[in-house]
């Protein structure tokens, strides 16, 4: 906590005094969230309350240096830095420190490994980015890797714990891209902090020895986006696995979606269907099973009591039909039903509700933006309870408005 706070206040100091440099930016947004009941599968600043959500973000950026510094008030009287951040860029690396959002999939929604379900944990990271310069190569063919270690709150006996990750893209002709993923969870009360540790959750099996209580996900992601001649039309997916067999992932989750746009319509459009699968099966030597992802005998997959994947949790199912279309030059209408399945085996300790619960959500939204002012307005609907997240049948409407100055 305390080098937490040291970050903000080199972030403020950064903000209130700025320093000389050739090109300068500085602004301010502000924002506020209400919503009239808490309902699933809402997202980003929608996420963490039933009730209204306040914030003011401050940018001040120069040619190698971003930062923010984002307050954040919400109904249950919680006082949060989420989506705070420093990072200097030299070259391909940038190096920082933050709690920044991640979502590490192709999908514009959703990730099996880590989403903007949990608010972001803080972390310091390292991110290097660079095109490939082969004459037999396009020029549009670059790779990404980012490395971080950061700490989760809640995740060992309601205490935290550290977790790394590792994300690795590579794109080789334009339209096509592959990424490999990794998060290790490690560390904590009653286990090794050090580097040895460190070294284990990065590099080897964690299955036996001294650092069998780390806890491994890793798996793999492509995209393609077909020529526009040809089909206007992306398809993705996800395999991530929660098990670690000889060094490589097992138990493994799906993540599968297919989205179809048209700029160049009258009315621009981008329609998609999507589909989430956690539930997971024993294995022909009788490992895994129901319930495997997201728990471990050691930790919790979750910060702050939400799990850092798919909202769906352990044991669940999705599918999304979803669209978007641009009726006007300031206004967006979005849509959505989404057919889910939480607790397929009616387990207890499930994290969202202690039976299985099957339903629809549907939802219906609007979004004007002009200059620097932005309006959303939302109706949902879903036919569901699920108790242990406070998450009732019915219907319900969410706004939110931002400003940047």
């Amino acid at each position: 906590m305390f080098k937490f706070q040291v970050f903000l206040f080199l972030i403020t100091t950064i903000i209130c005094q700025p320093i000389f440099a050739q090109k300068q930016s500085l602004s301010t947004n502000t924002s506020l969230t209400f919503h009239s009941k808490r309902f699933f599968d809402l997202q980003n600043n929608l996420r963490s309350s039933d009730k209204g959500i306040l914030n003011l973000s401050f940018k001040y950026g120069t040619d190698n240096l971003a930062s923010q510094l984002s307050l954040n008030y919400d109904g249950y009287n919680t006082f949060t830095f989420d989506r705070s951040y420093l990072q200097y860029t030299s070259g391909i690396a940038t190096f920082g420190i933050g709690a920044i959002d991640r979502q590490w999939s192709f999908s514009d929604k959703t990730s099996l490994i880590l989403s903007h379900n949990a608010r972001p944990f803080k972390s310091i990271y390292i991110k290097l980015e660079n095109e490939f310069e082969y004459d037999w190569l396009p020029s549009e063919s670059y790779w990404s890797l980012e490395v971080f270690n950061g700490q989760t709150e809640g995740s060992l006996n309601m205490s935290s714990s550290m977790l790394l990750g590792l994300r690795a893209s590579l794109s080789v002709i334009e339209g096509l891209d592959f990424e490999l993923v990794q998060t290790s969870q490690w560390g904590g009360d009653g286990y090794s902090n050090g580097l040895s540790a460190l070294n284990q959750a990065l590099f080897f099996n964690t299955n036996d020895g001294s650092s069998s209580n780390i806890n491994k996900m890793a798996g793999f992601g492509i995209s393609y986006l077909i020529p526009k001649n040809i089909m206007p039309l992306r398809i993705y997916g996800q395999a991530v696995g929660e098990d670690e067999a000889g060094n490589l992932p097992s138990c493994y989750s799906y993540l599968a979606g297919l989205e179809w746009s048209n700029p160049k319509n009258k009315y621009p459009t981008t329609l998609g269907i999507e589909a989430v699968d956690t539930r997971i099966d024993f294995t022909t030597n009788g490992n895994c099973g129901p319930n495997t992802m997201y728990n471990n005998n050691t930790y919790n997959y979750t910060n702050y009591g939400d799990t850092m994947g798919a909202i769906i949790d352990t044991e669940g199912n999705s599918l999304e039909f979803f669209g978007q279309t641009q009726i006007s030059q300031n206004i967006d209408i979005k849509y959505s039903t989404k057919l889910v399945t939480i607790n397929d085996k009616n387990w207890a300790h499930h994290r969202l509700s202690s039976k299985s619960q099957s339903g629809i959500i549907n939802s219906l939204g609007a979004s004007w933006i002009k200059n620097n002012i932005k309006l959303n307005g939302n109706i949902y609907f879903q036919d569901f309870s699920l108790e242990k997240t406070n998450v009732e049948n019915g219907y319900g409407v969410s706004f939110s408005s931002s400003v940047l100055f």
